[in-house]
């Protein structure tokens, strides 16, 4: 796989990535460039859309800047019924 090709994929699955997690592009680029990214925020969206090339170590800051914000999602838990209860007094229904 060519590097144009690596680099369209890499901005797909990160797009999808980001998506799932909630994060907005916003986010996503000012955690980037406090990483030390070069690109700015305009460029980070156009690379997101596939418009746009990033060389790969900015690719792979991208990256890392999601996959830390995503870490930082706690998991989805099933709640117990203690969670569900709303303090001393729980409704019926």
């Amino acid at each position: 796989m060519g590097d144009d090709a690596m680099a369209r994929e890499q901005a797909r699955l990160l797009r999808q990535a980001i998506y799932r997690a909630g994060i907005r592009r916003e986010q996503l680029w000012l955690h980037y460039f406090s990483l030390g990214g070069e690109a700015g925020e305009t460029e980070v969206d156009a690379y997101l859309h596939q418009s746009f090339s990033l060389p790969p170590f900015q690719r792979d800051l991208l990256a890392h800047a999601a996959n830390e914000l995503i870490a930082r999602i706690p998991p989805q838990q099933a709640p117990y019924v203690s969670d569900l209860v709303d303090g001393d007094n729980a409704e019926e229904d």
